[in-house]
């Protein structure tokens, strides 16, 4: 999504007076709020429309950003966190869903998805650098083109065409429901440690995304900058979507899980030196990352789960990754206010190095077992 606000949103809300605990909270309360609607709103775009979600979603998306020119508290910005966190959820597994119906049969699908990476990723790129051609103006100016924003893509939403696909009966949705979970994380193992890693390494990329702010401040790097270096981030990070389908056939998809696991953790660790060029070398590595997971993890699940179910299925992925969130921000954000950032940022890296022993040797294990080299000849 366009979002022009975000690489100054963390000091924006500094000059308003609130504290980094507060900030991640509001990221904690926004994610409990997505946890809360994410699912249902998924199973209802499986058996009524995915389009119709969409459409509903940016609509009430719009709205949200609409106020927030005018938000200046804590209180208002919970209620335009719940806001907010309605409309995504409508979106989310919808788009991905939609997305993946219209290219699931096709043997090019990494490539097909990573181009479409690309597209939202440089869009955000182009958002960052609007944000730090408006800064240099105002904080006003980039929360107003953020409104201006939220209803373009409303607009483009009813554009969208919806492949026809089987859907779930209507009947019993609590059966449904009981139906994916025991598909999703008990019938089969492997799809199982495709769907838990998934989660925790969106995680591992996404729980930095608000302690760079903090962090390029700590290294003095003027506010003008921020929206310069996020654009490059959302760059780097497209590179890699778009390059995926070639690593992976020239290095192996095991090579590729082993970095986008372990480059997480090396860049936390690296950031807690406070050196700023580090963290612009940390930066790359969580990016490209990024790029790789959310091609390969993406596929992973997606060509394995039924149409039917298929935007249900991603709205359970990220009601884990938001719940997982809820409780890791808050506790980050504590951390900073009272261990500083250096500390929290080595925190989290041993954090994640600990679960990359656990879930992810498992995960490589398995794809070397099953002889996966690369996407055609997975099974």
């Amino acid at each position: 999504m366009f979002l022009v606000v975000i690489p100054v949103l963390v000091v924006y809300q500094q000059t308003l007076g609130f504290s980094m605990s507060e900030i991640l909270q509001l990221q904690a309360i926004f994610c409990a709020a997505v946890a809360l609607f994410e699912v249902p709103t998924g199973y209802v775009a499986d058996i009524w429309s995915r389009k119709a979600s969409l459409c509903i979603g940016a609509f009430i998306t719009a709205l949200g950003f609409s106020g927030l020119p005018f938000i200046v508290s804590f209180q208002e910005f919970v209620i335009f966190q719940f806001i907010l966190a309605f409309g995504l959820s409508l979106m989310s597994g919808a788009d991905v869903a939609i997305l993946y119906d219209s290219i699931n049969e096709q043997t090019d699908r990494l490539k097909i998805l990573g181009n479409a990476s690309v597209y939202a990723l440089v869009g955000e790129a182009v958002a960052s650098i609007v944000c730090g051609l408006l800064v240099r103006y105002s904080f006003h100016a980039v929360l107003c083109a953020q409104v201006i924003v939220g209803w373009v893509t409303f607009f483009i939403t009813l554009y969208f065409i919806e492949p026809e696909v089987a859907k779930m009966s209507k009947k019993n949705p609590f059966a449904n429901m009981g139906m994916i979970l025991k598909f999703l994380l008990v019938k089969d193992s492997f799809l199982r440690l495709i769907f838990i890693n998934g989660v925790v390494w969106s995680l591992s990329t996404f729980c930095v995304v608000w302690l760079l702010q903090p962090f390029w401040q700590q290294a003095s790097l003027p506010l003008s900058y921020f929206g310069f270096l996020w654009a490059f981030l959302m760059l780097v990070a497209a590179f890699f979507s778009k390059i995926v389908h070639f690593l992976e056939r020239r290095y192996t998809v095991k090579t590729l899980l082993l970095f986008l696991s372990i480059a997480p953790c090396f860049a936390y660790i690296l950031m807690y030196f406070g050196s700023l060029w580090f963290g612009i070398f940390a930066g790359i590595l969580f990016y490209a990352s990024r790029g790789i997971s959310s091609v390969i993890m993406q596929d992973a699940l997606n060509w394995r789960v039924p149409s039917s179910f298929r935007s249900t299925a991603n709205s359970l992925k990220s009601l884990f990754f938001r719940l997982s969130y809820g409780f890791i921000g808050p506790v980050a954000g504590l951390s900073v206010d009272r261990y500083g950032l250096s500390l929290t940022l080595l925190f989290h890296g041993l954090i994640f190095l600990a679960l990359f022993l656990l879930v992810m040797l498992p995960l490589i294990k398995r794809v070397a077992e099953m002889r996966i080299d690369y996407v055609p000849n997975d099974v």
